[in-house]
């Protein structure tokens, strides 16, 4: 049994940070079906800010005294983390705050053991509508599919876009006759988009010193505290390796043989990683099944900004800096994206695979004014367009913008800043 009054301050200072004026808005609010009965999950890096989507949720609803917000990272739950704790809140709200409660809001809830069964008996009971979020890819959606199977609804939310970026820095957006109004804006503040990323309070306060301290945030509380990891150094050794190589093809017989771990080690840790949202992998395209699995995989990372301070290797190569960006607004979009390699074993950074079963090839360069570049580049997409039997195809660059070719061969050059916006 849990002490009221302990509970009952837990619940109004969390109530309290509901009121936060600094919220700004986040376009997956509208994306939120908050309608249905069915218990809404959002996952997402740690500090992306799941935390103010659920506060933005609670004013989008106009609600008042009819909710529970709890973030269960308090200090209070290290010690009291059995499932028991949330039915005890209910108890608690309900015969202190407001008897009518309806709406259960649970921020990083995988923080309790056994959590899962405990929310489906307050779904099942029909009484109230639920909110979560966690810091786990699979964690979370592996516990809410055993218990919850076609009763919950995903969404995933990672570190600020480009056009998020802009708004909280009071730069919209709102025509094409932005784009050429406000170049010089957008372009200086992409520059600090790709060196300081998006993540929330980063770009609010611009305190980059933070991106450290998230690293290893990640590190002790998703991985070595959730998986009990006691090689620690490894551990972060290798998220470093990883982060520095990020926009590269890396296999687990390399890490294997650069940290002396076995393969299953290996392939262990890098689940971790993937999981924490740290890092994400890209498979290459193939018609073949059997080609795709055995095909190296390239590594990507959750943000360039966090990518830069952790790896200051990372942060001098401008290519991939811009490939890092273009790949996480792809994973923000939703998009099925590969890389693809040529008969001729020459590399496009990726191609898409479009809703209406359409193909895109999109190559990322930061500078193509130079001829041998200029060359090489084209020369990959053209015969990646002809294997691929695709018409068109797209170069995203630093601040160039022109079209090569007409008609079934066309190559669009764009800056990368532009398509961000979807200019």
């Amino acid at each position: 049994m849990y002490e009221s009054a302990q509970l009952v301050k837990i619940i109004d200072f969390w109530k309290e940070t509901v009121d936060e004026k600094d919220l700004h808005y986040r376009p997956i609010v509208d994306s939120i079906d908050y309608k249905s009965r069915e218990v809404v999950d959002i996952i997402g890096p740690r500090r992306s800010g799941k935390s103010s989507v659920l506060k933005l949720l609670i004013k989008k609803l106009n609600l008042t005294d009819n909710f529970l917000f709890i973030n269960f990272e308090d200090p209070y739950f290290v010690t009291h983390n059995d499932p028991q704790v949330i039915e005890e809140l209910v108890a608690v709200y309900q015969e202190y705050f407001q008897k009518n409660l309806e709406y259960l809001f649970f921020d990083e809830i995988h923080a309790l053991d056994l959590w899962e069964r405990v929310v489906r008996k307050l779904r099942d009971s029909g009484k109230y509508k639920i909110f979560l979020t966690g810091s786990s890819s699979k964690l979370l959606s592996r516990e809410l599919s055993t218990l919850l199977t076609g009763r919950h609804l995903s969404y995933s939310i990672l570190p600020l876009s480009f056009g998020e970026f802009l708004s909280f820095k009071g730069v919209p957006i709102v025509s094409k006759k932005d784009l050429i109004l406000k170049e010089k804006t957008l372009l200086k503040n992409f520059d600090e988009f790709l060196s300081t990323g998006g993540f929330p309070e980063i770009v609010k306060t611009n305190n980059i010193a933070l991106l450290k301290q998230y690293y290893f945030d990640i590190l002790q509380k998703d991985i070595v505290m959730r998986y009990d990891v006691r090689q620690k150094d490894i551990l972060e050794k290798m998220g470093i390796y990883l982060i520095t190589h990020s926009a590269k093809t890396l296999s687990i017989a390399s890490l294997k043989k650069t940290f002396d771990l076995s393969y299953e080690a290996v392939s262990t840790y890098l689940d971790y990683f993937h999981e924490a949202f740290l890092t994400f992998e890209l498979r290459q395209f193939s018609y073949s099944l059997k080609t795709q699995q055995k095909a190296l995989k390239k590594m990507y990372t959750i943000d360039t900004g966090l990518a830069n301070s952790i790896s200051f290797r990372f942060s001098q190569d401008k290519g991939r800096l811009l490939e890092q960006c273009v790949f996480l607004e792809m994973k923000r979009r939703g998009i099925e994206v590969y890389y693809y390699k040529t008969k001729n074993n020459h590399e496009v950074d990726f191609v898409l695979k479009l809703p209406n079963r359409e193909k895109q090839l999109i190559q990322v360069c930061w500078d193509i004014t130079e001829s041998d570049t200029r060359k090489r580049e084209f020369d990959t997409l053209r015969q990646a367009m002809e294997e691929l039997r695709l018409s068109k195809a797209v170069v995203l660059t630093y601040n160039s913008q022109e079209t090569i070719g007409e008609g079934k061969n066309t190559i669009s050059v764009l800056p990368v800043y532009k398509w961000l916006v979807g200019g």
